[in-house]
């Protein structure tokens, strides 16, 4: 019933289906572990740590609990310790932007700040008292349209992938 073009065009594409799929995974898993993101507990009021490269970070709560209440209203202070001046941090609460690692924990961004130069700096939280103590600060670089963008080609290569593997199957399987 389907000519040889056919079958061997259903095999490429699901092929190239695979291919497109495990290539869209390996870069969003590089995206979300960028080694230049920064970890620490929510209970500590002061942390020093170091930026190796410029530009937009975001600040996340990482939550281990299912349904725990998000603080809102968090005071930061960044500080770059080599000229001494003040960073500008922005609340930027955003529940839609939440996502889970691995672990089953929940990630929410509540602040953003931009970075002009690399360096160490000094992060100041004043509202420790907001956090249970597994709670964690995550500071990654901003991951902007490229998470949402990553995830839409995990599901069109996936689709793409599905229907070239099953079309190929039906073609080699009716005669």
């Amino acid at each position: 019933m389907f000519p040889l073009w056919s079958k061997l065009i259903f095999v490429c594409s699901g092929i190239l289906g695979l291919f497109f799929l495990i290539k869209s995974i390996l870069r969003t898993v590089a995206l979300y572990n960028n080694p230049n993101s920064v970890e620490f507990f929510t209970l500590l009021p002061s942390l020093t740590f170091e930026i190796k490269q410029i530009g937009m970070y975001e600040i996340a709560v990482k939550c281990p609990y299912w349904f725990a209440m998000l603080p809102t209203g968090i005071k930061f202070r960044l500080v770059n310790l080599k000229t001494n001046t003040e960073i500008p941090i922005v609340q930027k609460l955003n529940f839609f932007s939440q996502r889970r690692n691995m672990s089953g924990d929940r990630i929410f961004p509540i602040s953003e700040f931009n970075v002009l130069e690399t360096g160490n700096y000094q992060l100041q939280n004043f509202n420790t008292e907001k956090f249970k103590e597994k709670d964690k600060f995550l500071i990654t670089p901003k991951t902007g349209l490229k998470g949402l963008l990553l995830i839409l080609a995990i599901v069109f290569s996936g689709i793409f992938f599905i229907g070239g593997m099953v079309m190929a199957v039906l073609s080699f399987v009716i005669k």
